[in-house]
């Protein structure tokens, strides 16, 4: 209980990523709150008569870089820290190097586990409502696909097998499919930029390319649209929303940005400490201005496409398409390694010190188990629902969103206290012996 509010910090964090965390992951949940109760809805017309046609809804529909956050989030990390660790002690040993891929194997296979085996079998026993039929038919979907499947999740190969991702155990796991692969491969180019930098940046913005490459072919033979909400019975669609060969991008700028801060940040924030207010002022607006716009653009900037479908069943246009899928994960990642660096190097303003707070420690120990945990409970409250969502439906939706929220992170804190913290505990008086 202590360790999970204490807002103790320590040289080096990097405090700011606290406060993105926990507000990506409570843009993910706003998503599936929102997405999955459309069936719910009384009045269906509603959701394309007045809904799709709010610019602001866009946030709900195209909320897909908050994964692409979380990824960004997750390469800076890796090899901000590995690249510190490679310097204090010039490389690591074989057996260091088993540890530091048994390490995050434990810390997060065994919470995932326990949450298998509660979306898995669990909840389908516990739904009562009127509803219930219409989602225990999805509960017991996912118990069979569990036993199905299970050793998918456990190797992370389950964004694969089943190739389909509404078929996977979990199915929000295809997400940790994509990290622990990324995981695996981040110290080949995190080692090249430690021993070879010019190669090793080679290498990284050629990956990255390579994937906006193999984005943009797959858009462009399948004709697919330009966002990842297709029809999700094609195969064709899951060649391109799960698959690491495109889901990589934001990982690989992560990596750079944790590279780029690890070389040049103390550097850069000691000349920034030396200029005045003003100048400082004067330097930051105008990139936190161009990277708020690009953030933007590439949430909203598929505003006109969507009601071009709606309104004259047209589709976007291939060029829209291609470019889109293509380049809006590299820009997004690359926005937001932008601000976490001038966050860090004293360009961050009132915005930095927002993100820093220190009450986003607390909460961001959560997300994972939220992670884990809020698809679940949403199948389990929208089975036991009384009455469609109909009358109002921002202020029904509103309330279900602050209810999912509030129960995910009180699930996710039981999670954490019997279950997270103690494997971390016990896995962490091994992991430190080997370091």
């Amino acid at each position: 209980m202590e360790t999970l509010f204490s807002t103790s910090t320590k040289p080096g964090q990097v405090l700011c990523l606290n406060g993105i965390r926990v507000l990506s992951i409570n843009w993910v949940v706003l998503g599936h709150s929102y997405l999955f109760s459309f069936s719910f809805m009384g009045g269906f017309s509603y959701l394309q008569t007045e809904l799709l046609k709010r610019r602001n809804f866009m946030v709900i529909l195209n909320g897909f870089p908050s994964v692409d956050s979380f990824f960004a989030l997750s390469g800076f990390l890796v090899t901000y820290l590995l690249l510190k660790q490679l310097a204090k002690r010039g490389g690591l040993t074989p057996l260091q190097w088993i540890a530091f891929y048994v390490h995050r194997y434990l810390r997060l296979t065994i919470p995932y586990l326990v949450a298998m085996l509660i979306e898995g079998w669990l909840y389908r026993f516990v739904m009562t409502g009127p509803r219930a039929q219409q989602v225990t038919t999805t509960a017991a979907s996912a118990h069979q696909m569990c036993e199905k499947y299970w050793y998918t999740n456990l190797l992370y190969i389950n964004n694969f097998v089943p190739w389909k991702g509404n078929e996977a155990c979990l199915g929000q796991g295809w997400y940790l499919a994509n990290d622990m692969q990324f995981f695996l491969i981040a110290p080949i180019f995190i080692v090249l930029l430690f021993g070879k930098p010019l190669i090793g940046l080679i290498g990284t913005v050629g990956a990255t390319m390579c994937s906006a490459i193999t984005a943009a072919v797959i858009t462009a033979y399948y004709h697919l649209g330009p966002a990842s909400n297709a029809d999700s019975n094609q195969d064709e669609f899951w060649l391109l929303y799960n698959k690491p060969w495109i889901r990589i991008s934001p990982y690989l700028v992560g990596i750079l940005g944790g590279w780029f801060y690890w070389k040049w940040g103390e550097k850069i924030t000691a000349g920034v400490k030396a200029l005045p207010e003003w100048l400082k002022v004067m330097c930051a607006t105008p990139i936190w201005a161009v990277t708020a716009a690009v953030q933007y653009g590439v949430v909203f900037g598929l505003y006109d496409d969507v009601q071009g479908v709606m309104e004259h069943q047209k589709s976007a246009s291939e060029i829209d398409s291609v470019s889109y899928q293509s380049l809006a994960k590299i820009a997004w990642s690359l926005s937001l390694t932008v601000q976490i660096l001038l966050c860090q190097c004293g360009l961050g303003g009132f915005i930095n010190s927002l993100l820093s707070w220190s009450g986003w420690q607390i909460l961001s120990r959560l997300t994972y188990s939220v992670f884990l945990l809020h698809l679940g409970l949403i199948t389990v409250l929208l089975g036991q629902m009384r009455h469609p969502i109909f009358l109002n439906p921002d202020f029904e939706f509103s309330v279900l969103y602050l209810g999912i929220l509030a129960i995910s992170y009180l699930s996710a804190a039981v999670l954490y206290l019997t279950v997270e913290q103690p494997v971390a505990n016990i896995e962490g008086l091994t992991y430190r012996k080997n370091r």
